[in-house]
């Protein structure tokens, strides 16, 4: 998919709503920082896309060189085996000496303890992302055979550093979403009072792209966002309520 559309693109369709105030101030900024929060709030979950996901292989063995060992719980995939890692989505599994064994969906969770029960595993986690940017996938047990595992993640965002930066890796064909989130963010760093109203147009079109998301999701997202964007625009309207009530 195309990802030609730059930051600076944006902007130029932002600037007539927020009354052509400077987006570009000192080094990038406030431009860069709307930018930011744009792309992690998109790329973020609970939101997944197709364009954004990546797959891992792990293997779950119960002997090395010919000899029986104990199943390991945990498993740390360097960085270059889980690039760019954000979230995970999905892990399954297939037993590599039981042909006869259906492929099984692990449930994702966010954390899970150590456990010294040898079984077959029913939920995985991405206990730990260390420094350099390898995750430690833990299972709930530890695994009763010799397993090959799989998963899917979402990618992180990329950080925006100039006005020349790309929106990538989100495509063109959604800039009607994210142009919405950055007018949003930038009229809310410039204290622009109709940014809650560009919030809920960038809300209302990032839930209308996502078709996996269940109603609680939903609702988790829109109550937050929407309050965090209300939030930051009620407090000038007190002060200014406050300043009234001392000149009656």
């Amino acid at each position: 998919m195309a990802c030609t559309r730059n930051l600076m693109a944006s902007t130029l369709f932002a600037l007539p709503f927020v009354g052509y105030q400077p987006a570009d101030i000192v080094n990038g900024q406030p431009a860069i920082d709307a930018a930011n929060l744009t792309k992690q709030t998109m790329l973020g979950p609970p939101f997944a896309w197709p364009w954004n996901r990546s797959e891992f292989e792990v293997g779950l063995v119960d002997e090395l060189n010919g000899i029986k060992i104990v199943p390991e719980q945990d498993y740390q995939l360097p960085p270059d085996q889980i690039p760019q890692f954000g979230f995970l989505e999905r892990v399954w599994l297939r037993a590599l000496n039981d042909p006869g064994l259906k492929i099984m969906e692990l449930k994702v969770v966010l954390s899970l303890a150590e456990e010294d029960a040898q079984m077959r595993p029913q939920s995985a986690a991405a206990q730990m992302v260390g420094d350099d940017d390898s995750v430690l996938l833990r299972f709930n047990s530890r695994p009763d055979q010799a397993y090959l595992g799989k998963g899917c993640y979402q990618r992180s965002a990329k950080v925006v550093t100039s006005m020349a930066s790309l929106w990538k890796p989100i495509p063109d064909h959604l800039s009607y979403i994210y142009d919405w989130g950055y007018m949003s963010f930038l009229a809310l760093l410039v204290r622009d009072p109709r940014a809650a109203i560009y919030a809920q147009r960038f809300a209302a079109h990032l839930l209308g792209a996502q078709d996996g998301l269940t109603a609680t999701q939903r609702n988790i997202f829109l109550a937050n966002f929407l309050s965090l964007m209300g939030e930051q625009q009620r407090t000038p309207q007190q002060q200014a309520q406050g300043v009234s009530a001392r000149q009656v």
